[in-house]
């Protein structure tokens, strides 16, 4: 019976937290541009090479596209092909699982630790964990990886700092994350030697390594260029990650109350002089922090790398007798589990994960008029929804989108950017009916949409199909018939 007891505690305090979180973390996929990921590592796996032109999209079909993301694509294509849509969402909550395991060795987490920093992580980054596997998630735990390394850097692990060679090479390959993760180690090791008034010789070896470790790529020194073309592109602006969070938006609110917890819990740190220790971290938080002010993105890893500082409540500033601090956790780990299995698993239905509850949950797509579309002929003056390129493109290859999620700041040596052309369209900005468009396909809520209703009670533009998700419009000529009938006729 002893023997017994203590099998279970020590799976409750070791291994519990691991498991609920993974649990906590099996998401449905609701990436948008899931298809053109499966249909980049799908060609490596017919053909051995990477895919560089754009052959999936009818804008910019020259443009040569630097992918940073390469491997994701394989890695994605060959779960999927393997275990479907369940292998993607069991890969995701594995993915979370390994940020909370990395997070945990760098910083020391104790069991009661565990128990409140585990879910305010799992929290404050469920705008990105919710979507489940993919390159971004990936990326997180590199930060995490590359936070372990440097914390037991610090710790006089010197010769560890060699694993960040490995972390570079294969991170580089996986995201253009990988920068990110140059800033933090240069920022973080830079206040690590100014503190300590020393000059670690290892590191003159070890970054020179790096930067050729990340080179070590199908697209070699392009990748940095790729991602220094995003600073400064004026259509990130029409991206969602790419802006600033909505002022007195419920992520707003987050991202306020996180930098009022975090000053609380560095007042805790100076009261007991442990201020010191944590030096590195409050000024990558600080920087980092700002940063998520003006870019959304900045926010997920701004969580990870300032959620030491939470020790400053959980470790120094909550004062509790020892043996209430030790049953706590148990049944805090113990209920959440235990609700987890009983209720939040059972509603995800994650064995019934298929392209069509994709379709209608994640993307809001329309199968139907994909349908319909496929028995028509298709002008090439066509203009499609962007969200559902991703989408079409694996599914419905015989229906080429105008322009899909791989295109946001593509711009050509003549600046032109076939996603700001569309999007000031879909807006309603530009008006359609002065485009040279023959033919649109929309989903209801675009304010192009209603422009499009505007102009069939005019008589210019007809519906040839139309739902609750999407409809079909096509030009009327000047004969009073629509334009490209014979494509179109007997669709009505």
């Amino acid at each position: 019976m002893t023997t017994l007891i203590y099998i279970v505690n020590f799976f409750i305090r070791n291994y519990l937290p691991y498991l609920t979180i993974f649990l906590l973390s099996l998401n449905p996929l609701s990436d948008s541009d899931f298809g053109w990921h499966l249909k980049y590592g799908e060609y490596f796996f017919k053909t051995g090479q990477i895919l560089r032109k754009n052959v999936f999209s009818l804008e910019m079909p020259d443009y040569r596209w630097v992918n940073s993301s390469w491997l994701t694509d394989v890695v994605t294509y060959y779960i999927f092909k393997m275990e479907g849509f369940l292998g993607i969402t069991i890969a995701g909550g594995l993915i979370v699982m390994l940020m909370m395991f990395f997070l945990s060795r760098a910083y020391k987490f104790s069991f009661w630790e565990k128990t409140f920093i585990f879910p305010l992580i799992l929290f404050v980054n469920s705008p990105l964990t919710r979507v489940s596997f993919r390159g971004q998630l990936l990326s997180l735990l590199g930060v995490t990886i590359l936070l372990y390394l440097l914390e037991e850097y610090k710790r006089e692990g010197r010769n560890i700092i060699y694993l960040t060679i490995p972390l570079f090479f294969i991170w580089a390959n996986l995201h253009g994350g990988f920068m990110l993760g140059l800033a933090i180690m240069i920022i973080y090791l830079a206040i690590r030697q100014l503190a300590t008034k020393s000059l670690d010789k290892k590191l003159l070896a070890v970054f020179p390594l790096i930067i050729l470790s990340t080179l070590i790529n199908p697209f070699g020194i392009e990748i940095y260029q790729e991602v220094i073309k995003h600073f400064g592109n004026p259509f990130q602006n029409y991206i969602v990650e790419w802006v600033p969070l909505t002022p007195f938006s419920d992520l707003w609110w987050v991202l306020i109350f996180w930098g009022i917890f975090l000053i609380i819990n560095i007042r805790i740190l100076v009261t007991k002089e442990k201020l010191a220790d944590y030096i590195e971290v409050i000024i990558l938080t600080l920087i980092f922090y700002f940063l998520s002010h003006w870019m959304r993105r900045y926010a997920w890893t701004m969580y990870l790398i300032s959620i030491p500082l939470s020790l400053g409540v959980f470790r120094y500033g909550i004062e509790i007798n020892r043996q209430i601090k030790k049953i706590i956790p148990v049944i805090i780990w113990v209920v959440i589990y235990l609700g987890t299995i009983s209720y939040y698993i059972p509603s995800q239905r994650l064995t019934q994960i298929n392209w069509q509850r994709y379709c209608l949950e994640s993307v809001k797509c329309s199968i139907p008029s994909a349908e319909f579309l496929k028995k028509i002929e298709i002008p090439q003056k066509f203009l499609s929804f962007y969200n559902w390129g991703g989408w079409l493109i694996w599914n419905y290859p015989e229906i080429k989108p105008l322009i899909d999620g791989r295109m946001h700041l593509w711009r050509d040596e003549g600046g032109y950017s076939a996603f700001g052309k569309y999007y000031f369209l879909e807006q309603n900005v530009d008006d359609i009916d002065k485009s040279d468009y023959e033919m649109v396909y929309m989903i209801a809520d675009k304010p192009v949409y209603k422009r499009l209703l505007e102009l069939v009670r005019q008589g210019r533009w007809r519906i040839i199909y139309q739902d609750d998700l999407a409809g079909v419009f096509v030009r009327v000529t000047g004969n009073g018939k629509s334009s490209g009938t014979t494509r179109v006729s007997g669709s009505d």
